[in-house]
């Protein structure tokens, strides 16, 4: 048993939630109910974790007690919806693993956002959803995203799972007439996501990291799953490549520092290689689009050792920032 802070507890809980919803939606359907079942689990975790220390398990924890959270609301409205009475056997016929590791092809938090791009809903309302159920964001930052009230976005996150739910839609990938319109979907929800991260448009703090890491990570999913294609390709490398300079982009008071005057040996080398690779080797093979064209021209900035060097024209007017050698790390 460990005892993290509550930022600690905060993180890990960011980064199992999406997770923990995948494992119910996929056992059990109902969406909403899901959804509800994990908060609570959430909820009652983010009170005992910080004063009673995480378990060596707590992805099974949460599965365990969300699942009975479900079993709960379940029971309580047997009385009118008793359509759902096989539902609630089954369910308690089940006894929950310790924990269950998914196989490497397989992942529920990607199967999630796929869900949440159902092509049933209109693309505003799989944003929200994705924002919601994936990202984790609440439902005032997504508000603050859309520039409309806390209360209208509530009412169109809570729509869109009712219209899920009533199309019957299943927990599993999408069909393969209908991949490239949800892939399109799911790379507009993944970049605004990201751009979430990269500059919050709530909070006190300019980044939100974590959140940035979860796009970044989502992107490489889908990057496995269609390796031949640019645009997933190019949107993972323009995550990467604007990533890379988030050491740099803030001073030790929290202001923003301008690209121009940003610290280049702060700049993630590392990142910035894995996304020129793949932007050149995307540019080279598939046809150009939109995330490629926005990754090339961030390859542009990383590549050049001062502002006044980007895309190879050097200027008498650059610093002496230029002079410095490409940093190691």
């Amino acid at each position: 048993m460990t005892r993290p802070g509550p930022q600690g507890v905060e993180d890990l809980l960011r980064e199992l939630a999406p997770q923990i919803l995948g494992v119910l939606v996929r056992r059990h359907g109902q969406f909403a109910a899901c959804e509800d079942a994990v908060q609570e689990a959430l909820l009652a975790a983010a009170k005992q974790w910080p004063e009673e220390g995480v378990l060596e398990n707590p992805r099974g924890w949460l599965i365990t007690v969300a699942t009975r959270r479900l079993i709960d609301e379940i029971r309580s409205e047997q009385s009118r919806r008793t359509r759902e009475d096989a539902t609630v056997e089954l369910v308690e016929r089940y006894e929950p693993p310790a924990d269950e590791p998914r196989a490497p092809e397989h992942d529920d938090t990607l199967t999630l956002l796929f869900l949440c791009c159902h092509p049933v809903l209109t693309p505003a309302s799989q944003i929200a959803l994705t924002l919601r159920a994936v990202a984790g964001l609440s439902t005032a930052e997504i508000a603050s995203a859309f520039l409309v009230s806390e209360a209208t976005m509530a009412q169109r996150v809570s729509r869109s799972k009712q219209t899920i739910s009533a199309h019957g839609a299943h927990f599993e990938p999408p069909p393969r007439t209908e991949l490239e319109e949800r892939m399109n979907a799911v790379r507009h929800v993944l970049y605004l996501a990201f751009n979430e991260g990269y500059t919050a448009t709530a909070g006190a703090q300019l980044q939100r990291i974590d959140l940035a890491e979860e796009a970044i990570r989502l992107a490489r999913m889908l990057n496995r799953l269609r390796p031949a294609d640019g645009e997933s390709a190019g949107l993972l490398a323009l995550m990467l490549l604007t990533h890379a300079r988030s050491a740099a982009r803030v001073d030790a008071h929290g202001a923003i520092v301008p690209l121009a005057h940003q610290d280049r040996s702060l700049w993630n080398t590392r990142a910035i290689g894995e996304g020129r690779s793949l932007i050149e080797h995307a540019l080279a093979n598939t046809s150009v689009g939109p995330y490629q064209l926005q990754a090339a021209i961030a390859a542009l900035h990383c590549e050049a050792a001062c502002a006044d060097q980007t895309a190879g024209r050097r200027s008498s007017r650059c610093t002496p920032c230029c002079t410095v050698s490409t940093p190691t790390r």
